[in-house]
């Protein structure tokens, strides 16, 4: 009898003593099995300054979608490579870093990660392109078909300067410098001077193809021009806030090609901008960190704004009318 109560007793003290080694074992296998988090490179390829702004959309729309920096998602980016006869050499370097993923910022950006990635698997994410498949960079909008998918911001150059007569009605002639190498200024000419002939203007077109020609630019805007539209071009940007300082030096309205650009003093523009293109850009690559191919996720359009800058008009001497400030998205004061 008392050796039949011992032995209930002792198999009563074994049971929560095998359930814990139970649950530990459990516990010591999952630990084994269950992957730590994924953590993620970013490499970052960009040519004009003033378009930062879109990475800073790209990091703020792909922490709003989990992906925090420091955290589980690294940047790669030394600031914009100005000269972009170093551009292919920036991706080449990505590349051999064996990054994730590509965010490549405007044309030429956009071309060298294409170059660099020839080959292999690492994804490109762009943003802003003007043409991706006139660039050949996909082979449709909807299906991209290789390594590459993005935002674009297409052929706004028509509605944009129609937007500049509106608010400038009296301009007749419009200077126009662009680098003839840039695929993006390109189109946007073809586009820009279709529209001119409709609405009656002349283009004076002035090309550069280096920064020493920008300077010519800068200096030797035409007497006869009453206006400057600048066309999506990454040599040109580099130089904008001479352009901008030159322009309100000359009395002269000015269009850019994105909504940035106005804060920082050009009188107008019909464009994206650059914060919400930044975040469209990280849902794309979270759908590429998600599983999703490249190939396989069609290139999105950015969302277009008008814009008026009313210091810019003081400075210039301009008076904008009430019908211009109830048209404009975005009015910087």
């Amino acid at each position: 009898m008392v050796d039949n109560v011992r032995a209930q007793i002792s198999a009563q003290n074994r049971r929560p003593v095998l359930a814990c080694a139970i649950a530990l074992s459990l516990l010591l296998t999952a630990c084994f099995l269950v992957p730590p988090p994924q953590t993620y490179t970013i490499g970052v390829i960009n040519i004009v300054p003033d378009l930062d702004e879109t990475l800073a959309g790209f990091k703020e729309g792909m922490t709003e979608l989990g992906y925090i920096e420091d955290e589980n998602v690294t940047y790669l980016y030394d600031g914009a490579t100005v000269d972009m006869t170093k551009l292919d050499s920036v991706a080449q370097g990505l590349v051999e870093t064996d990054v994730d993923l590509i965010l490549s910022i405007t044309t030429p950006a956009t071309q060298a990660a294409q170059r660099a990635t020839a080959g292999t698997d690492i994804p490109v994410v762009f943003v802003p392109v003007t043409d991706p498949v006139g660039a050949g960079l996909v082979d449709s909008l909807k299906r991209p078909g290789g390594n590459i998918t993005g935002v674009t911001f297409g052929t706004q150059e028509g509605r944009r300067l129609e937007w500049l007569v509106q608010v400038v009605p009296t301009i007749e002639r419009i200077y126009v410098p662009y680098n003839p190498e840039d695929q993006s200024a390109i189109l946007a000419l073809e586009v820009a001077s279709t529209t001119a002939t409709k609405l009656d203007v002349e283009l004076i077109t002035h090309e550069v193809r280096n920064p020493e020609q920008v300077v010519d630019a800068i200096e030797n805007i035409p007497e006869e021009a009453d206006a400057i539209f600048f066309l999506p071009d990454s040599l040109v940007s580099t130089r904008m806030p001479d352009f901008i300082q030159a322009a309100i030096e000359s009395q002269l309205p000015t269009s850019g090609a994105n909504i940035e650009v106005v804060k920082d003093g050009i009188l107008t523009s019909y464009g994206m901008e650059q914060t919400s293109s930044g975040k469209q850009a990280a849902h794309l690559a979270a759908q590429i960190f998600q599983g999703a191919r490249p190939a396989d996720l069609p290139v999105e359009t950015a969302e277009f704004f008008s814009a008026v800058n009313l210091k810019t008009a003081e400075a210039i001497g301009l008076d904008i009318s009430n019908e211009i400030l109830l048209q404009a998205d975005i009015i910087i004061r």
